[in-house]
């Protein structure tokens, strides 16, 4: 059943092969739900369990107090419930059910030990409920197992879970005392992946789709990346990877020592040792599947459970994700508010159809109508100078249904009002790397759209009843009637009329009807 009581939350803890994590979250009834709190432990699992398989008790016994305390903290937050899974370490190991018992007679926590094929089906819905992608792969390369899932029209078609992961293939072929890997390792490490995958003939049976990756791997061959080209953008979460990118950390990891990989940037140094492993199984199985490209998501199984838990096992996969985004991010905001920006986007939008710009006219109203319904977000921060809290917001945050371009050009079309500081900005130079030639022209011409539109509603209260937009050439004639003297709306929709025929390159004729009480 979807949980939806009011502002109800949840803690999720998922005890994994590499770490153990908690992350709180909270429902807020309608469509919108927040993080409240992430914890995290390292583990290292797969690392303790004997050539014979089993994992012992007595090596459990500094995980006891990590949940123990993770109970703590969630119910300090006042938590409905805490759902709590273990994976691929347990899992796999001989004696797995007397490990959960134990654990849980320890903690008081009620544990269920996950089948691989539902940890597959998590991660799923934690991709596509942060990511607008209809076809794809997904691969959770986890501690002690690897998960794969071919989904097609945001539907899971299969999974598999392989118990091969970052650290039992590190404790396996990772012999040499300075991290080393030597090329017969790195062939034994690929062979044992390609037949393991060879068993499954639909792992194969979709060429030419993207890869969409999640855990600590891809994550760090990502935030490596992005530091060796000095990306404009801190967020990783959907940063796209060609196959020669990962081709080259496949290339120039293994023959490295712990000690070099501690200097590279962007790699964590608890990971210097399992980035070799987590890579040769990453690079190997993206070759077999021929995939085109490599997606990264910054969400998976621990939001899979979320979703479950707030919306019903039947309908835990979104229709519409920036949808479900914008309504969240509305949720929290106060209903004067609330009412200011759903009439703001309106307004846009009209306005936009009214001047008709041919091919690209879907894209760019999903562009202005998302920052319309966002441009106000910096006030969480702050009311004073909320325009550059909005950018900063937008542009370090990740934005669920929107690629990095997209999110840089709502940020950006989102402030273009903010007193005129965007108008000298040079935002191409600043995200060359990530813009297109004509993106800042796109900014300037929808920035100007939507400063027109919020000028509209300048005292929040809605007073346009009306609005009608007609473009006969350079010629743009605007009538607007009001249900009130709308004496902030007027004073500003006539300062904004000259940025829209400056960037529109229109003649605007503009007629504002309003009621007069005197």
């Amino acid at each position: 059943m979807a949980n939806t009581a009011e502002h109800s939350r949840v803690g999720i803890m998922d005890i994994g092969s590499n770490s153990i994590r908690l992350v709180i979250y909270e429902n807020g009834g309608g469509m919108g739900y927040k993080v409240l709190k992430e914890c995290r432990e390292s583990a290292r699992l797969s690392a303790i369990v004997t050539p014979e398989g089993e994992m012992p008790l007595e090596s459990l016994r500094f995980i006891a107090p990590v949940l123990r305390q993770f109970a703590e903290v969630s119910r300090a937050y006042e938590v409905s419930e805490i759902r709590a899974v273990a994976t691929a370490a347990i899992r796999n190991a001989t004696n797995g059910e007397q490990v959960i018992q134990y654990l849980n007679e320890q903690t008081g926590l009620d544990i269920d030990l996950l089948p691989g094929e539902m940890e597959g089906h998590y991660g799923f819905i934690g991709v596509v409920n942060r990511i607008d992608i209809r076809d794809g792969y997904i691969i959770d390369i986890g501690g002690g197992s690897t998960e794969i899932t071919l989904f097609r029209d945001r539907t899971r078609i299969s999974s598999v879970s392989f118990p091969f992961g970052a650290v039992n293939m590190n404790v396996r072929f990772g012999k040499q005392e300075d991290g080393r890997w030597d090329e017969k390792a790195v062939s034994e490490l690929e062979q044992l992946v390609l037949k393991a995958a060879e068993k499954h003939q639909w792992i194969r049976s979709n060429p030419g789709l993207p890869l969409v990756g999640l855990g600590g791997t891809i994550r760090a061959v990502g935030k490596m990346h992005q530091r060796k080209r000095k990306y404009s953008m801190e967020q990783i979460h959907q940063y796209t990877l060609q196959s020669e990118d990962a081709d080259y950390y496949y290339q120039q990891l293994p023959s490295m020592t712990n000690e070099e990989r501690k200097r590279i940037a962007g790699l964590s140094k608890n990971r210097t040792d399992i980035i070799v492993p987590g890579m040769i199984i990453l690079r190997t199985l993206f070759g077999y599947m021929q995939c085109d490209h490599y997606l990264i998501s910054g969400t998976g199984l621990r939001d899979g459970l979320f979703f479950e838990w707030e919306r019903g096992r039947e309908h835990a996969v979104l229709e519409d994700v920036l949808e479900y985004e914008l309504e969240s991010v509305l949720d929290l905001e106060p209903l004067p508010r609330q009412r200011h920006l759903r009439q703001v986007a309106q307004l846009s939008v009209q306005l936009y159809e009214s001047l008709g710009e041919g091919m690209e006219d879907r894209w760019n109203m999903k562009l202005l109508r998302t920052a319309a319904m966002l441009h106000q977000i910096g006030m969480k921060v702050g009311y004073h100078d909320y325009e550059e809290h909005t950018r900063y917001l937008l542009t370090t945050r990740a934005l669920a249904g929107l690629n990095h371009r997209e999110t840089v050009l709502v940020a950006f079309i989102a402030i273009f009002g903010s007193k005129g500081k965007i108008k000298k900005r040079r935002i191409s130079v600043e995200y060359a790397d990530i813009l297109h030639p004509k993106d800042e022209e796109r900014i300037r011409r929808l920035g100007a759209l939507l400063q027109l539109a919020a000028a509209m509603d300048a005292s929040e209260t809605q007073p346009v009843e009306s609005l009608l937009a007609v473009r006969k050439g350079r010629d743009f004639e605007l009538t607007i009637h009001c249900r009130t003297e709308a004496s902030m709306e007027v004073a500003e929709i006539t300062e904004a009329v000259k940025d829209l025929e400056k960037e529109w390159d229109v003649r605007v004729r503009l007629v504002v009807h309003t009621v007069s009480t005197s």
